[in-house]
């Protein structure tokens, strides 16, 4: 008999569990509840790309609230949380909260629209930190699809025409080589598009990041604003997967104010001499 009490009761809390999952789980339509993740509850993935036709994203569920994301670039109706993907700013992840209009508790999902980007940073050139290398997808642990196969860089030269050096496989910016080009050794070359295609799920259509270098021969020549910019963008530029940092570099004697987040573009690539 106690046998048979206990088979019972294991019988009766096992459908107790099943029960409670079924509880848990999202029902079409409605909003998933707290803590599920994050991507089911918006827009069902994280990463989007550009098409050579206009990409509209629209929430997998419609509800009475505001949208709102961060950084600054992502295209996005506030009202119904359509992402226009090809007018947003790409290479980029962007945080998307939503908040409910009945106050029922935000919701966050984390989106990616598909490109390139480079660490905002000083490279120091004696140090040998001479290459900007891309960051595709906002992962720095991700490996560029087809790269120096199919992919484009620089397709209309003009980061070759303003003498920044981009090879056209990789994307791979050579420093040394455009300081080089400049013949400058103080300033910034101008802000030039840097037009590309990756051949992956955008089917290589147009894709473009504006660039624009700045040199100085020591880090106490950078300017002040510049200092601000890179230090903003270190709390509002998102990634996933570790980031190399630049070989060590004495600032600190220069003084760091923090205001309101930044544009995430163009990238701010500082080169000093030494």
């Amino acid at each position: 008999m106690p046998n048979k009490l206990y088979i019972v009761i294991l019988a009766c809390l096992y459908c107790f569990c099943i029960a409670c999952s079924k509880d848990k789980s999202v029902t079409p339509g409605k909003m998933p509840p707290a803590g599920t993740d994050p991507k089911i509850a918006l827009y069902g993935d994280s990463v989007f790309y550009i098409q050579s036709a206009d990409l509209l994203v629209k929430p997998v569920v419609t509800k009475a609230g505001t949208y709102s994301s961060l950084p600054e670039g992502l295209k996005i109706d506030e009202v119904t949380g359509e992402i226009d993907v090809n007018k947003s700013e790409t290479g980029l992840k962007y945080q998307v909260t939503f908040t409910p209009a009945d106050a029922s508790g935000s919701q966050v999902n984390y989106v990616v629209i598909s490109g390139i980007n480079y660490e905002d940073k000083i490279y120091n050139l004696s140090a040998g930190d001479s290459v900007a290398t891309p960051i595709y997808n906002a992962n720095a642990r991700l490996t560029m699809p087809d790269a120096g196969l199919d992919n484009v860089f620089d397709e209309s030269g003009g980061c070759k025409n303003a003498g920044i050096a981009v090879d056209p496989k990789n994307a791979r910016i050579n420093l040394a080589q455009t300081v080089r080009n400049q013949a400058i050794d103080t300033g910034a070359t101008q802000e030039v598009k840097l037009a590309y295609r990756i051949n992956d799920k955008s089917e290589k259509a147009l894709n473009g990041l504006n660039v624009k270098i700045y040199f100085y021969r020591n880090a106490s020549e950078i300017p002040q604003y510049l200092i601000d910019l890179i230090n903003e963008r270190k709390t509002t530029i998102l990634y996933s997967g570790a980031i190399i940092r630049s070989f060590a570099l004495n600032t600190s004697g220069l003084k760091v104010n923090v205001k309101k987040p930044a544009r995430p573009r163009p990238p701010c690539i500082i080169v000093v001499g030494n």
